[in-house]
Formats: structure tokens, C-alpha cells, sequence
């Protein structure tokens, strides 16, 4: 009797214990929103899309199991931002992942508690995201670009390729922020050595027509476009009227030398998509943004175009070539 009363007692004992309890937990699944100015194709095609899940890999985050990706993109109308953000403000996302001044503005204006993550922002503290570099204090942290450091260099080594340049056009996005920064650095430094600027303004593929157009009744010699998602998305639209109108171009992302441009000098753009992944796990993990300083990039890559190079019948001097990091031929 005694043995089976401590049988009866032991189960009974097992029973008011939840069975919920011996089950294993549910496991996060982590909800990332994307923000973009750009488009999807210009997302996918860049490869940008690719450096950030090839990121999230790196980092121990496997795809549908430990997070799935909600992508809002404004096809180059920065008015449809705000509406995007407030849609994955909306459902909930856990982080919102952005690039460019316009999305990082408009994901901040739409949540104060959300982490933001940005892959690109030409002047954090300037353009009100952050208190400092090394302590943000609000909710964004990511990547400070120095576009506005890079883009003298592009200037000066496209002063390098091309003998007696007197005229330079600088293609920009009047809407981009960072833009009258960048084309101050610029005309300071063409000030200096007896360049004349111009300033010519774009915003989607007709205005491109136009700007190209300018360039050519302005006698324009060469030109620098500025960093810009919306210009981005147009790389192989400018590379071909560049060559069409027979004008050396330099700019900071190497996608552009890619697309047929002649040169580019800056940091690797998209690797900042990957390396994102790791301000993300940070987050996950309980850091808060605010807590997390803005990145600086160390590297930066000197991208030439040898096959423009000689449609254009241009030489690069040894001071240009010894300093090269990658040739596309």
C-alpha cells in the first residue's frame, strides 16, 4: 500500500507541474523592415539585396527561421517614404534597415523607439540623427559615409586623367541633402587650381537626358555624378550617355565603373550592407542604438575603367595607375 500511495502521490505531484513547461520555448523570428528611396531592381541589382542575408549568414541568422524581411521601396519618390515607414511601423517590425539621408529621415520621423540602421548617411551628427560619431543617443546608428571627404579625391584624380581641364560639370540630385556639402568640396578645390563648376541637377531618367544635354551646349569637359539612390539606379543610364557624349566621369561608387563609367574612387558601398549585419546582432541581442557608435570607413578603393578609358583615348599617368586597386578591363 505504502509503495503504490508514493506512485499515486508522485504522479500527482507531476501533474500540477504545466506540461507548457517542458516544452521548448518558441524561437524568435526577428522582423527586419527594409526602407529604400531606390527601387527594388536597383536593390537587387547592385547587390545590395545579397551583401546584407550574406551578412545576416555571417552573423548566425538563417533566413525564415531566425528572421524574415518586410521591404518597402519608394521608386525614387522621396514623398512615398514617410507612408512606407509608417507601414512597418505599422506591422510591427523589430529594426528598420535604410540607406541614404531621405530614408534615414523618414524612418526616424516615423518611430522613436524602433532601431534604425543605416547603411549610408553622409552626416549623422549634421543632419540631426545623432549627438555624436561614438554616442548617438537617439534610436539610428550605422555607417557615416566622409562622401563629402571622398568626393575631393574623385575631383583631383579626374584632374589627373584628363590634361588641361578647365570645365567640370558636377551631376547631383537637388533633393539629396548631403549634395551642397559635396559640391562645395568641390568647387573649393577647383577654385584652387583655376576650374571652372557647374552645377547641373537631376532626379530620374528624362532630367538625366537633360543634364547630359546641358553638359554638352555648356562645353563641359568632364564631370563628377554625386552619390545619390536615385542616381545609383541610373549608373548604366549616365556610364552611356558619358561615353555617348564622350565626357570622363569619376564617382565614388565602383558600381559606376562598372556600368561603363571610367572611374571611381570611395569605400565599398555595398559592403556596408554586409558588415551592417553585425550592428543588427548587437541590437538583437539587447544593445540599443543610441549606445552604438557610427562606423567610419578605414578603406577606400581606386576602380578604373581600362575599356572607356580607351574609347575615350584616355592614358592614366603612373600617379593615377600606382595607386589603382581594381581594373575592370
Amino acid at each position: 500500500m505504502v509503495t503504490r500511495r508514493r506512485v499515486v502521490l508522485g504522479l500527482g505531484v507531476g501533474a500540477l507541474t504545466p506540461l507548457a513547461s517542458f516544452a521548448q520555448q518558441p524561437r524568435k523570428v526577428w522582423r527586419i523592415g527594409v526602407l529604400q528611396l531606390a527601387s527594388k531592381n536597383s536593390y537587387v541589382n547592385t547587390g545590395r539585396q545579397e551583401m546584407f542575408l550574406q551578412g545576416m549568414r555571417e552573423q548566425g541568422y538563417a533566413m525564415g527561421t531566425d528572421f524574415i524581411v518586410e521591404e518597402r521601396f519608394a521608386d525614387g519618390e522621396v514623398g512615398r517614404l514617410p507612408a512606407l515607414t509608417a507601414e512597418l511601423v505599422r506591422i510591427g517590425v523589430d529594426l528598420i534597415l535604410t540607406s541614404g539621408t531621405q530614408a534615414n529621415r523618414a524612418a526616424q520621423q516615423g518611430t522613436t523607439t524602433i532601431p534604425i540602421v543605416t547603411l549610408a548617411e553622409a552626416d549623422p551628427v549634421g543632419n540631426g540623427f545623432a549627438v555624436s560619431l561614438a554616442r548617438p543617443g537617439k534610436n539610428i546608428t550605422g555607417f557615416s559615409t566622409l562622401f563629402a571627404e571622398t568626393i575631393v579625391k574623385n575631383f583631383e584624380f579626374l584632374v589627373l586623367a584628363v590634361p588641361k581641364l578647365s570645365r567640370i560639370a558636377v551631376l547631383r540630385n537637388p533633393s539629396n541633402a548631403g549634395s551642397e556639402a559635396q559640391l562645395a568640396r568641390v568647387q573649393t578645390a577647383a577654385l584652387k587650381v583655376g576650374i571652372n563648376v557647374l552645377a547641373v541637377d537631376a532626379g530620374g531618367p528624362e532630367e538625366i537626358e537633360r543634364a547630359f544635354a546641358t553638359m554638352q551646349s555648356e562645353r563641359m569637359q568632364a564631370f563628377i555624378a554625386l552619390p545619390d539612390s536615385i542616381l545609383s539606379q541610373q549608373q548604366e543610364q549616365i556610364a552611356r550617355l558619358a561615353l555617348k557624349h564622350r565626357l570622363p566621369s569619376s564617382y565614388i561608387q565602383q558600381e559606376y565603373p562598372e556600368a561603363g563609367g571610367l572611374m571611381s574612387y570611395g569605400q565599398d558601398t555595398r559592403g556596408s550592407w554586409r558588415l551592417g549585419a553585425k550592428f543588427i546582432d548587437r541590437i538583437f541581442k539587447g544593445a540599443k542604438p543610441g549606445d552604438l557608435s557610427f562606423k567610419q570607413p578605414t578603406t577606400f578603393d581606386l576602380v578604373i575603367n581600362m575599356k572607356t578609358a580607351q574609347a575615350l583615348g584616355i592614358k592614366f599617368p603612373q600617379t593615377i595607375l600606382l595607386q589603382v586597386t581594381r581594373v575592370i578591363e
